[in-house]
Order: structure tokens, then sequence, then C-alpha cells
């Protein structure tokens, strides 16, 4: 009885446990700044952002809120942290969205459709603008709800106008009052721009001279099917007027260090966002009373375009706990109130703040004693941009639609003579096969035909090859077996090799052959990371064959394995040789040339990338400019890209290299010196005939790695270039990592790496009958 008693009290404590134990609610999206404000963090727009979270905890202390951090990446690649968080199952329970991520977190099941919560709270829309709700729903159902609206707005320093004799309360007006406004406002002397787009993403820019000549990026067709629209004649205007401001001397720039730029008084105009609370998210630390906002300037059309863009939140699709859901609603509607828009005020008012404050906010929460007049034009130029205002480009696979737009911008410039609609069309193409799965139905049944036939030959001959090597297996069986006779092992030591090979054979078979066969399956399919993945045959096979970049990425490995071995190949050889001639000293040496080994690749990529700054305060530059020479554009010129990346590669691989070769210089016998002595060879007579000879089985060995190993590259391109400029760095490494986790096609990436696979399985084979004549010996000193 008194067992029974303790079995009751013990599930008693258990479910009142459960019951008093906090709703636990991970937040957060592809960056750490998307989800719950650093505690740490003292900027006002964190502060404010920080009080709605914190009330929110106090108005349900049932609920406890976590911040949601991923694997950070760098470059264009920055927002994939969340999608590998999604295939390891981590992902936060509450995912920040913008309009560009909404369709492709749907389209991968990523988010659950949000019935649930509108009729628990039917008014939780309220406060979305018409241009940007309209957007919201998704096959009749939404997915997330907007917590802050934003417009793009022309900012400019009024200081800045003045000085060049522009009056500082006119914005231009059109494309050319806004050209002209940048060659008045461009001081060489002073480092001064009119404008600057980024070096990255400069396309999220650019669509607004697209809208605003009456373009879009994406359309539906007859078939409700996503396709590319910006080749047409708005995106020709718009890509021109692009050219001209980038190419003409003293218009436009890049820059990475805008913020600086706009503190220092170097960039007069630039494009930044006004949102439903914030009239001026001016964020440079400059008087409110320097800064003037306007709608972006017309087209040709007459018209004004801008980007319109909302921060969201979604749920999770895996929450399926309905305390956990119900929790979830409570957060999203939280978050989208006027509560919250009451709090985020009354935060940045007592911030200081209030004056940067949409007027109608200030006026509605009682705070009408801090509107000034420089915030009226504001406010009108907030009410213009969001009439006239273009939701982020919409469609499947859209969070990474800047990296690809990015490409016509660059040739445009890089390549001056190029037609614009030839840029373009080449462009849209990439955007339809890569982003939007679109392609011809025609061409795609042609395609199939023939690679079923390609398909048949490859199986036909794999059959013959592979009855072949059974055969000789088999021979080669029945010769040992003759040759044993009378000398079987006793079954008791089959037994006992095969248990001491047992684990390592389980963990090969576990780590390496199980997910190559996986990857095998996944390369037929049109792979899901939550499921419903789709058989689609050979269809990734003949993507891969057909797309442009896969074929650039082929060449460019092969190029960089030519750079590699050209220039780096033979220099561990030539630092062995050194240091095995030095009398003392060799230790400290050694662990000079081995520290780069210890460095990661990417922090290496990284500091080469600070050393070859495209800008005259770059350190290569400014050592270029010792001996008078014009600085150099490096890791932006597509001519010299490749070395740029390739310098470091060497640098870093140098060290380690030359010690493999110092130790196998050690087991070189000094009779075989000590006599070509006596014969009177010289230095390079003993390397040539005695050294190198001697060295040439390790020196086959190291080559084929060292091929193997340059094809492979990916790390410090993505890290230096990204693959740029104009795919001149590009390398299958980088072509199989992009579509796997940034365009999320990883049936696509699995059979390009089987493509790929198959060139480096030959340097394998071929390595494995060098390794057969192969004798090693010890040391001799």
């Amino acid at each position: 009885m008194r067992i029974l008693w303790c079995l009751l009290l013990v599930a008693w404590a258990t479910v009142a446990r459960a019951q008093t134990e906090p709703i636990v609610l991970k937040v957060g999206g592809a960056y750490s700044t998307w989800g719950i404000p650093d505690p740490n963090s003292t900027a006002p727009f964190d502060r404010a952002r920080r009080t709605v979270f914190e009330a929110f905890t106090k108005k349900h202390p049932e609920i406890k809120l976590e911040r949601f951090t991923s694997l950070s990446i760098q470059g264009p690649a920055a927002e994939s942290g969340i999608l590998m968080a999604y295939a390891g199952g981590t992902a936060p329970d509450i995912v920040y969205v913008n309009m560009r991520l909404m369709r492709q977190y749907i389209g991968q099941g990523f988010l659950q459709p949000l019935d649930g919560l509108l009729t628990k709270y039917p008014d939780t829309l309220t406060r979305v603008h018409p241009n940007l709700k309209k957007e919201l729903s998704v096959d009749g159902h939404v997915y997330s709800v907007p917590y802050a609206q934003f417009v793009q707005a022309l900012y400019y320093r009024k200081d800045l106008f003045r000085e060049a004799g522009i009056d500082p309360n006119r914005a231009p007006q059109t494309w050319d009052e806004f050209y002209t406004y940048c060659q008045k406002l461009y001081d060489e002397k002073k480092g001064q721009w009119g404008f600057t787009f980024p070096p990255s993403d400069g396309s999220w820019y650019w669509i607004n001279f697209l809208y605003a000549a009456g373009g879009d990026v994406t359309r539906q067709n007859e078939k409700g099917q996503y396709v590319a629209a910006f080749n047409s004649e708005a995106g020709e205007k718009a890509l021109a007027f692009y050219r001209k401001l980038m190419t003409t001397k003293g218009v436009s720039t890049k820059s990475t260090t805008r913020s600086q730029d706009i503190s220092a008084g170097k960039l007069a105009m630039w494009f930044s966002y006004q949102s439903d609370d914030l009239t001026n998210m001016n964020s440079f630390d400059l008087n409110p009373s320097l800064i003037g906002i306007a709608p972006l300037p017309k087209g040709p059309t007459g018209l004004r375009g801008n980007e319109l863009n909302a921060s969201m939140w979604g749920i999770n699709a895996s929450v399926k706990d309905e305390k956990k859901l119900q929790a979830c609603y409570d957060f999203v509607n939280f978050m989208a109130s006027e509560e919250a828009s009451q709090i985020r005020v009354q935060a940045y008012v007592e911030n200081g703040l209030g004056q940067l404050v949409n007027p109608k906010e200030l006026k509605k929460w009682g705070y009408e004693e801090f509107i000034t007049a420089s915030a009226r034009p504001w406010l009108e130029s907030q009410e213009a941009l969001f009439a006239s205002g273009k939701p982020e480009p919409a469609g499947p696979n859209m969070a990474f639609i800047y990296k690809l737009l990015d490409e016509p911008l660059d040739q445009a410039t890089l390549y001056p003579d190029r037609s614009i609609k030839q840029i373009l069309s080449a462009a849209e193409q990439k955007v339809n096969s890569k982003l939007l799965n679109y392609a011809d139905p025609v061409t795609v049944a042609q395609r199939r035909t023939v690679a079923s036939g390609i398909a048949g030959v490859i199986l036909a001959l794999l059959s013959v090859l592979l009855g072949r090597v059974f055969t000789q297996a088999w021979r080669g069986r029945k010769l040992a077996t003759a040759s044993m006779a009378g000398s079987k092992l006793p079954l008791r030591t089959h037994l006992a090799a095969w248990a001491f090979m047992l684990p390592a054979v389980f963990s090969v078979a576990l780590w390496a052959y199980f997910p190559l066969l996986k990857g095998m399956v996944m390369a037929f399919q049109d792979y899901r990371i939550l499921g419903d993945s789709k058989w689609i045959g050979l269809d990734n096979f003949i993507e891969a064959a057909t797309q442009e970049t896969f074929w650039k990425g082929f060449y460019n490995a092969f190029a960089f394995t030519g750079w590699l071995l050209g220039l780096g190949f033979m220099l561990p050889i030539i630092l062995a040789l050194m240091l095995n001639e030095i009398p003392k000293g060799k230790v400290i040496y050694r662990v000079l040339y081995y520290l780069p080994a210890v460095t990661t690749s990417v922090i290496v990529a990284m500091l080469w990338k600070q050393f070859f700054d495209a800008s005259p305060q770059g350190f290569a530059n400014a050592l270029l400019s010792v001996f008078h020479i014009e600085p150099q554009k490096w890791l932006q010129d597509p001519a010299q890209a490749k070395f740029a990346v390739v310098l470091p590669l060497i640098w870093a691989g140098a060290g380690p290299g030359s010690i493999i070769y110092l130790a196998a210089l050690q087991g070189i016998p000094d009779e075989m010196y000590e006599a070509a002595d006596l014969d009177g060879a010289g230095v390079l007579t003993k390397i040539w005939r005695i050294t190198l000879p001697t060295l040439s089985p390790l020196i086959i060995i190291n080559l084929v790695g060292a091929t193997i190993g340059a094809f492979k590259i990916m790390e410090p391109v993505l890290v230096q270039t990204a693959g740029g400029p104009d795919y001149a760095t590009h390398t299958i490494g980088l072509e199989i990592w992009y579509n796997a986790f940034m365009f999320l096609k990883f049936g696509y990436a699995t059979a390009a790496a089987w493509m790929m696979g198959l060139v480096l399985v030959s340097l394998t084979i071929y390595q494995l009958k060098v390794l057969q004549n192969v004798k090693y010996s010890t040391a001799g000193r």
C-alpha cells in the first residue's frame, strides 16, 4: 500500500511540475539581430524593441522566450544558417520572416498556416498596410504577420546640399536631377560622393529604379508559375541608368564603409528605410535637422517606385503541442498589436528619440509636444512611399534573389560595351532555372530524351567494367585458393580477424557509405528538408549539365589547379631543400613555416581579403603606391581575382608541405651525395640526379593529392569573392554549396557532386596505381 501511495505522490508531483514550468519559445531568424534584441546592446532601437519583449513576458509569465542563435556565415550566404537549423531540427519556434523569405519558407514547409491565430485574434492584421496585406495570402492562407513595416526612402544631408549650391529643401525629383545632383556633390579632394551602392546586394537598391521605370522582378505566367520579368524595356532603362551612374567618373561608387562615410560627411545621398513607427531611421549620430528625407526620384515613366517590406513573425510547422501553439499565437498577436506599438513609441520618447517618431503615432499616444517642423516633410515622404511601394520580389527561392540580380549590375560596369539586352537575357535565364525552377516544357522533353540515351550508354559501360572486375577477382581468388591448398587457416583465425575489423568496417559504412547511398537517392529527387520529396528521374543531372555556372565551376576548378600547381607545387620542395642545408635554428624555421597550417583556411582568407582591399588605403595598394603604381581592384577585377585568391593558399600551404619533404630528405643516405662529390657533381646536378629522383614517389603522391585538393577548393573563395566577380572565381564546390544551402536545391547539388566525384575518382584510381609501386624505407638519420 505504501508503495502505491509513493507512486501516486510521484505522479502528482510530476504533473504539478509540468503545469508550473513555463512554456519555452525559441525566437529568432537568419541573423541574430532579427530575433530577441541583445540584452547588452545600448542602441536606442534595440532598447525600444527589448522593452516590447519585456512587456510581453510580464503579461504572459507562463511563457519563457529564448534567443535563437545559428551558425554564422559570412558573405552572400549569411542567411543560410537558419536553413541548416531547419535541416538539423533546431530551428526556432517563432521564425522571423520578411517578404523575400516568405514564399521560400512556405514552399519548403517551414511555416504553418495561421488560421487558428486569426480565428482567436481576428484583429491581428489591422495595422498592416493594404499594399502589404494583399501579399500575405498564399493559397488562401496567411503564414506570417507583420509587426513592423518599411519603405525605402531617399535620405540626404542638407549641409552638403548647401555647400554644393543645391536647395536643401528640394530633393531630386527625376533620374536626370538625381544624376546631376550626384555630379555636383562629388568632391575628389574630400573623398565625397553623391551616392554609393554597397559592394554586394547592390540590386537591393537597384530594384527601386526598376520599379520607377515601370518594371518588376518577377511575374506570374498564365499557368500561375513565377518567372523573371526584369528582362523588359523597363529593365533595360533601369540597368542603363545604373551603368551611367557607375561608369561616369565622379557620380557614384561602391563603398563598404557607408555608415562611417555618412557620419564623416563623405556621402550626400543614400537609400534607407522609413518604418510605420519611425519616419527617420537615421542611426549615424547626426543632428536630425541635418537630415532630409524624400520619396525616391521619378523614373522615365513619371512614376515613383520603391521597395516595400515588413518584419514578420511566423510559426514553425513542427510546433504541434497545443499549449505551445497557443503561446505562439499570443506572442505573434502581441507583437503586431497597438499595445506593442504604444510601448515602442513610449520607449523611443524616453530614450530621447521622440523627434524621429511618426507624428501620427506621437499624436495617437499623447506625445504631441515632440512633433517638430522637420518631421512633417518626413511624414509626407513616408505616406507617399507607402502609397507607391512594391513588396520585395515574390516567388519561390527569393531569399537569395539579390545575389543573382547583382550579376547583371556587375557585368554592366565590368563590360561597358556589352549589350544591356544580352546581360538581362542571361540573368533572366539564371533566375528562372536556379530560383524559380522554370524551364520551357518542350526543351525539357528534348533534354530528357538525350539524357536517357546517355544514361543507357553509361550503364552499359559500367556493366561491362564491373563484369571485368568481378571476373578478374574470381580468377585471382581461384589462384589464391590453389596456392594455399593444404595451408587453410582455421575458422577461429578468420573470426578473430573479422572481430578486429568489424568496428572499422561499421564506422566507415555508417559515416562514409551510408551518406553516399543517401546522396545517390537524393540526386534523383526534388528533395525537401522536411519531407514530401518527389522523384524526378534524371532532371537534376540534366539541369547540372545545362547550367552555364556548372561548367564555369569546372573550368575554374581546373584553372585553380593549374595556378596552384604552377605557382605553388614546387615551392615546398625548394623550401625543404633550403631548410635541409641550414646548420642551426632548424626547429625555429620549421615552426615559423608551419604556423599558417594552425590557422584555419577561413581565417587566412579573411586576413588576405583585408590585404587586398581595393581602396587606396588597402595594404596591397599602399605597397604599390610606394612604387607609384595605381591602386588595383584585386578581388573586384575578373583578371586579377584568381591570382588574389590563389596567393593566400600558396602562402598557407608552402610551409606544411616543406616539413613533409624535409622529413623525406632526411631519408636520403649521405653516401649518395658523397659519391656525387667525388665524381665532381655540382649542387644542381645532385638535386636533379639524386634528390628529385629519390623524392619522386612522394612528389607524385602529393601531386595527385594537391590536384584533388585544388579541384575541391571552396571555403577561401566563398570568404574572399563568393565566386565573383562575374563568376571569375566560381568553382564546382561553390556551385554545389550555393545550390544546396542557399537555393535549397539539394537534388541538383547532389547530382553535381556525383559528377564532380567521377572526375576525382579517376584521379584516385591513378593515385592507387602509383602507390602500388612505391617503396617505403626508414630515414637514414
